[in-house]
């Protein structure tokens, strides 16, 4: 199955879902394409009126336009997501010039890339990437967003799943198989319950 995986490398949910999915990878035929969505641009943090030209989501909108420019020139993006995903969310570094710096070096990619963090020409196709996702799943949407890819081409996506802790294998294949089943109903379009006290345990996600 083809599918479409939208992340903002701020949020932890999502970093949450991403590691499942590559669990699932590996027992499913699974073939992943990874996008960038921009929480800034959707929360409306983009704006020069707002405090310091940003908003909380800045220093990870930083981190997609080096993305976004490394992948122009044949970056891998889960690589990338990866990498910076392990200094945030595993060993706690924030998104700063020093931990960008420290990316580029680890993946053996052109360090003037940095200077893409403040590069707001790069806006605009995160915005379209964004907005993509919102096409094709509706507004109230954030990440993990996943939209299938059908066999007769069109696609259909939900906002999810939201995972707090990264599951077993076993576990973790049970739950794509269900959404895959609920993503093949037309008629199907949400299911929501109470989020569980305190964040997501992407401590977890170390063992993937």
């Amino acid at each position: 199955m083809n599918i479409k995986f939208y992340f903002d490398p701020s949020c932890p949910f999502c970093w949450v879902t991403s590691r499942w999915l590559l669990m699932v990878s590996n027992k499913r035929e699974l073939n992943i394409e990874w996008h960038l969505f921009s929480l800034a641009f959707k929360n409306d943090e983009l704006s020069e009126s707002k405090k310091d030209g940003g908003g909380d989501h800045m220093p990870a909108h930083r981190v997609l336009r080096v993305m976004l420019a490394a992948s122009k020139s044949g970056a891998n993006l889960l690589d990338m997501y990866s990498a910076f995903g392990i200094k945030h969310f595993l060993a706690g570094d924030e998104y700063d010039n020093e931990v960008i710096a420290s990316v580029l070096k680890q993946l053996g990619l052109n360090e003037g890339l940095i200077s893409s963090a403040d590069d707001k020409s790069l806006d605009k196709e995160l915005i379209d990437s964004t907005e993509s996702a919102v096409d094709k799943v509706g507004q109230d949407i954030g990440v993990p967003t996943i939209v299938f890819i059908k066999k007769d081409g069109t696609e259909t996506g939900f906002f999810g799943p939201v995972i707090q802790t990264l599951p077993e294998m076993d576990e973790a294949v049970e739950l794509w198989d269900g959404i895959v089943k609920l993503a093949d109903n037309d008629n199907f379009y949400e299911l929501k319950r109470g989020r569980p006290n305190g964040g997501p345990d992407v401590v977890s996600t170390a063992k993937c």
